[in-house]
Order: structure tokens, then sequence, then C-alpha cells
């Protein structure tokens, strides 16, 4: 199954970053739907909630791509930024009954392996939505998503 994922989700990043998320995510949709039917397994579950968050990762790539070409993010990647920004929320103040999720996970991997924090990510954000990234602070944010993308893609394969 990862290999058909990675063939439909993965390509060049200039193409990437014309996929609209509505459009990325219809696309992980068919895949998943082509490639396990109705069953769903505890491995199917964690691959979604990799790919989801890789999904929305992407998003962040993209909106950072369009702010540095001096545009303003795409009304869908505005809501998968919110998506996105909610999950974080989530990891940030978990319930206390509830056990950690597959972002928070890969939100902790992310901080342990490379550095970046939850309130980094929430920074860049918040920096979109205003419009005050800095060149160089867009270059971070860029890379940051991507990291956060393929933390997403290593734990959700």
């Amino acid at each position: 199954m990862g290999v058909q994922l990675d063939h439909r989700l993965r390509g060049d990043r200039r193409q990437a970053a014309t996929l609209t998320p509505k459009a990325a995510d219809a696309t992980v949709a068919d895949a998943l739907l082509t490639e396990i039917g109705p069953a769903m397994t505890k491995t199917t579950t964690r691959v979604l909630a990799g790919v989801a968050v890789a999904v929305l990762a992407a998003a962040g790539v993209a909106a950072v791509v369009h702010y540095r070409q001096g545009q303003t993010p795409h009304p869908d990647e505005r809501a998968h930024l919110d998506e996105l920004e909610a999950r974080m929320y989530d990891v940030e103040e978990p319930a206390k009954d509830v056990a950690p999720t597959h972002v928070g996970r890969v939100l902790r991997d992310l901080n342990r392996n490379q550095g970046i924090s939850v309130a980094r990510l929430r920074q860049w954000i918040a920096h979109l939505r205003h419009g005050t990234l800095s060149p160089e602070q867009a270059a971070v944010a860029e890379s940051d998503f991507d990291a956060l993308e393929r933390e997403a893609d290593q734990r959700g394969a």
C-alpha cells in the first residue's frame, strides 16, 4: 500500500504546491479506498492518521511557497492550516482520560529528532495568517513543515 500512496502523493515540490489541499485529500481518499476497501485495521488507522498529518503539513509547505511568491494562502490551505493548528492544540492540551494520539507522537518525535516544537509550528501558522514572515523565516517555515510531512510519512508507512 505504501508504494502506491507514495506514487500518488509524492512528486516535485513545485507540482505539490499547485495541488490544492482539497485535491490532495481526494487523491489520498481515492488511493486508500481503492487499496483497503471496507476493512479497517489498526495499521490502516495509523496509516490514515499519518497521511492526514502529511497532507496538512503539505498544505503548510504550499502556503509558504505561495507566500514566498507574493500570494496569499488559498482558502483550502488556510482551512488545512486551521485544522493542523487545532490538532496541535489538542496535543498541547490533551484530555486527561485520552491516550496519546498519532499526531501527538509525530509531533513529539519531530521535536525530539529535529528540535521543531509545536509552538514553533504554530508561530509559523500565525505569521502566515498575518503576512508577517520575513524571507528568512519563510525558508525556515517551509523546511519545518516539510520536516513534519516527512516525519508523518515515516510514522504512517
